[in-house]
C-alpha cells in the first residue's frame, strides 16, 4: 500500500513539474514586447535576446 501511494505521489509531482514547464513559452515573430529597439521589426536575434532575457 505504501509503495502504491509513492509511486502515485511521484506520477503527480512529476505531472506537476512538466506542466510547468510546457507552460512557460516562448514568444513569436510577432510578438511587439520582443522588438528590442523599436523600429518595428521583430528580428531573430532579437527574439532569441527577449526569450533569453525572460528566463533569467
Amino acid at each position: 500500500m505504501k509503495r502504491y501511494l509513492l509511486s502515485g505521489l511521484t506520477i503527480v509531482l512529476s505531472t506537476l513539474a512538466l506542466a510547468s514547464a510546457a507552460n512557460a513559452g516562448q514568444t513569436h515573430l510577432n510578438d511587439a514586447a520582443a522588438d528590442i529597439n523599436g523600429d518595428g521589426v521583430v528580428t531573430i536575434s532579437e527574439l532569441i535576446m527577449y526569450n533569453r532575457d525572460q528566463r533569467d
